[in-house]
């Protein structure tokens, strides 16, 4: 049965093409690209391209390491000095699974066969599952090396982040060492606010942007275990530290919503483990919110540095934003946040919410229920690819 919705994907979008869009190179691209990249079984793309050229290229060296961070450049067969190609970096999330992975080497293949030149970094640090204020210099670092590849166009030249690799793209993309060379930036399922994401994680519910009442909403596994390391890691002593995890981190990990064990209160003897134990056992999001006041001076200025919503000064590429309307990782209003303050800015280009992903990975569709939501998806990677072709 998937199988045959994701052929009738293929087909539903080629058939779009065919019949409702305008005569337009990159819309017939686009069109043609999207079946590979959601994973269909039937990619009209291979019948059309040649396979791109792809290498394994070092881009940062890692302190105490003999061996540098690397990544996976994607080349379409053509390009060269003589021809050169415009470009994406592709930012993924904590935690993810590698340039490698089958379904990354998808979409960096579709887009190579279309010709764009992509490259993929792969960074230690997110795929352990940690986030340091490092990887920002880390895809300033990548976006460098993409840039300066004699294949590529330094004119043509944009990020592409997804999960918490588009909230790291943004506040990559203001740096002064790039942001002159970045011509846009599209972040997919990014959080706005670092304070208002944890909050949402701890309390299980997000702000109803309607104004009513918070909603309940149950994030996934990865984001609370991304959640409970990065609360643990924020007290030192490694007593209290032994004891918030074993009073709460199995419940956390299990997706329940523990409450405060008097016994293990008495046992903290930091302030900094106290504060984390009242925003591991917050009860509501308000509550979440007052409590993360109280988190070591340490903690709240890293907060503050991974939030693009506070760090949008330095900021001038253009920005397109996607999100799932039904995402259990990150909430789709931490989208609608950045919206609103791009928009104040003069820097948003587009905003999109569908019902199509789990998170930023394609859901098992219904071909028919999902047509309005394909139409929007290729709009929106047109728009993208009209400033990369």
């Amino acid at each position: 049965m998937r199988r045959l919705r994701r052929i009738g994907i293929a087909l539903l979008v080629l058939l779009v093409a065919a019949v409702a869009w305008e005569p337009s190179r990159v819309g017939i691209q686009t069109a043609v690209m999207l079946p590979g990249m959601l994973g269909a079984p039937v990619r009209p793309l291979d019948w059309f391209s040649e396979a791109p050229v792809r290498s394994s290229v070092p881009y940062r060296a890692v302190d105490g390491s003999a061996e540098p961070d690397l990544a996976e450049l994607w080349l379409p067969a053509w390009a060269s000095s003589e021809r050169r190609a415009g470009a994406m970096l592709l930012v993924f999330g904590v935690n993810n699974l590698g340039r490698n992975h089958p379904a990354i080497e998808r979409v960096a293949e579709a887009l190579a066969r279309t010709g764009v030149a992509v490259l993929v970094p792969d960074s230690r640090t997110l795929l352990e599952g940690r986030l340091e204020v490092g990887e920002i210099d880390g895809i300033v670092d990548a976006f460098t090396v993409l840039a300066a590849r004699p294949e590529v166009d330094p004119e043509r030249v944009g990020i592409v982040g997804f999960s918490v690799g588009g909230s790291l793209a943004l506040l990559a993309a203001r740096s002064e060492r790039i942001a002159d060379d970045v011509r846009w930036v599209n972040a997919f399922g990014a959080y706005a606010d670092a304070a208002s994401y944890l909050a949402a994680v701890s309390a299980h519910q997000y702000p109803d942007p309607a104004g009513g009442a918070d909603v309940a909403w149950t994030p996934t596994p990865l984001a609370r275990e991304v959640y409970l390391r990065f609360l643990l890691d924020q007290v030192e002593d490694p007593r209290d530290r032994t004891a918030l995890e074993g009073a709460y981190g199995p419940a956390i990990l299990a997706g329940e919503r523990p409450t405060r064990d008097p016994l293990t209160t008495a046992l903290l003897a930091s302030d900094a483990a106290r504060s984390v134990e009242r925003l591991l056992t917050a009860t509501s999001i308000d509550e979440a919110r007052d409590v993360m006041a109280d988190l070591p001076s340490e903690s709240l200025a890293f907060i503050e540095a991974i939030s693009p919503i506070r760090n949008l000064d330095g900021l001038s590429a253009s920005v397109w934003l996607m999100h799932e309307r039904e995402d259990q990782h990150v909430p789709y209003v931490e989208s609608r946040a950045l919206a609103d303050a791009l928009t104040e800015r003069g820097l948003l280009e587009a905003h999109t919410e569908f019902r199509l992903f789990d998170h930023v990975q394609p859901d098992d569709l219904d071909v028919v229920a999902a047509a309005p939501e394909l139409w929007r998806l290729l709009l929106h990677v047109r728009s993208l690819m009209e400033e990369t072709l």
